[in-house]
């Protein structure tokens, strides 16, 4: 009986090994959509919110872009935060400490009409920039009321 649950645990020990070897090789491969990673800046007095768009909604029509662009990203002190804009309703929203849609975060970074002040978006294909941003927090404290956001949704 002993011998048998020896060779038992060297087969799963020799086995777990074969596993752990398969998968830290596939770990270490490239794949095509890491290197495709493009990230975006929100520069604001207190330093660079970078993110990675996830969501890059644009569709013009008629004179109209209608932009939708969402995507998780890190504070300049690397904080985890999940950015949103909509040129519809004419807002952007960071919320802090999450990195996914849906989530309910406490502390808010805010901009736009219902906000604070209404932004103009110019878009250059995929490139879409806005300048002169007053961003609050979600008490409507003023934050910063010269931010510049800049973001690339890439080749599509």
């Amino acid at each position: 009986m002993d011998e048998r649950r020896t060779g038992s645990v060297v087969m799963i020990g020799l086995f777990s090994s074969l596993m752990l070897t398969g998968c830290s090789a596939e770990a270490e491969a490239p794949t095509s959509e890491s290197a495709a990673v493009v990230i975006s800046v929100l520069e604001t007095s207190a330093g660079r919110y970078e993110f990675t768009p996830t969501t890059c909604g644009i569709h013009s029509q008629d004179g109209f872009d209608d932009i939708e662009i969402q995507g998780p990203g890190t504070t300049p002190d690397g904080e985890k935060f999940f950015f949103e804009l909509s040129s519809t309703a004419n807002a952007m929203t960071i919320g802090l400490g999450v990195d996914g849609p849906f989530a309910s975060p406490e502390r808010r970074i805010q901009a736009g009409r219902v906000y604070s002040q209404e932004f103009t978006i110019v878009a250059s294909g995929r490139q879409l920039s806005v300048a002169g941003l007053v961003l609050v927090d979600e008490n409507g404290a003023s934050i910063d009321d010269g931010a510049t956001l800049t973001i690339d949704c890439g080749a599509q």
